[in-house]
């Protein structure tokens, strides 16, 4: 298992220039009112929201990159390995 640093956390911009995986906490959460999922994390300030979950993915990854950019200039070539864990998604 590789060794990985949470946005935010002390050390995390080294981490990334040597090449660490830098984990970003995404909260997936189902309104059943509107019918829709939604995405939120406060680490990048994200906020999508999708019919369905593939189509919420797609929105994940689109944001994403522009998110990194604009708040973090330093970040190049973002990748993404999004996992379900019971309510949350981590990229």
């Amino acid at each position: 298992m590789q060794a990985c640093w949470r946005l935010g956390f002390p050390g995390w911009r080294i981490a990334a220039r040597f090449g660490f995986p830098i984990k970003i906490k995404i909260g997936v959460f189902r309104d059943t009112e509107a019918g829709v999922y939604f995405a939120t994390s406060e680490d990048i300030g994200l906020a999508v929201e999708s019919e369905d979950l593939d189509g919420l993915l797609k929105e994940i990854h689109a944001a994403v990159p522009i998110l990194l950019e604009v708040a973090h200039s330093s970040i190049r070539k973002p990748k993404a390995d999004i996992r379900f864990y019971d309510d949350l998604v981590t990229a």
